[in-house]
C-alpha cells in the first residue's frame, strides 16, 4: 500500500476527486486546507515587502493499493497542474505504508508482522 500526499490548488480538488472515482480508485481520501510557499528563499526575500507569499492550498491524503498508485498519481498530475492558470503548482509525495487500522470497529485487526507472535503484537497495540 502507498500513501499519496498531494498539495494542490483548491480549484482543482473537485476535478481530481471526480476523475479518481471515474478511474475506480477506491482508496481512503482525506482533504485538509493548508497554506504553502512555493520557494522558501522567496519567503525571506519578500518578508519586508507587502506581498504575501503564502498561497491557500489543499492537501489531499490518499491511501491506495500498490497497483492503483501510478493511476492515482497520473490523475492528480493531469487535473491539478494549474501552474499556467495562476495556481500554486503544488507537489506530490508517495510514501510506503505498512498497514492501516480501522478505528471504531468491533474487532480491530492488528497489522501482520511475521517476526512477532500474535500475543506480543496485541500487547504492543494496547500499550502503544
Amino acid at each position: 500500500m502507498k500513501k499519496i500526499e498531494a498539495v494542490i490548488d483548491p480549484a482543482a480538488l473537485e476535478a481530481v476527486k471526480l476523475h479518481l472515482v471515474e478511474a475506480g480508485i477506491d482508496g481512503r481520501l482525506t482533504v485538509t486546507e493548508v497554506n504553502g510557499i512555493e520557494k522558501l528563499g522567496r519567503f525571506y526575500e519578500l518578508q519586508t515587502a507587502s506581498v504575501d507569499p503564502w498561497k491557500p492550498c489543499v492537501r489531499v491524503d490518499l491511501i491506495v493499493s500498490d497497483r492503483q498508485t501510478q493511476s492515482a498519481v497520473n490523475i492528480i498530475l493531469r487535473h491539478a497542474n494549474l501552474v499556467g492558470s495562476g495556481g500554486s503548482g503544488g507537489h506530490i509525495n508517495i510514501l510506503p505504508l505498512d498497514a492501516t487500522l480501522e478505528i471504531g470497529t468491533e474487532n480491530p485487526q492488528p497489522p501482520s508482522n511475521p517476526q512477532k507472535s500474535r500475543k506480543n503484537r496485541k500487547d504492543e497495540l494496547i500499550a502503544g
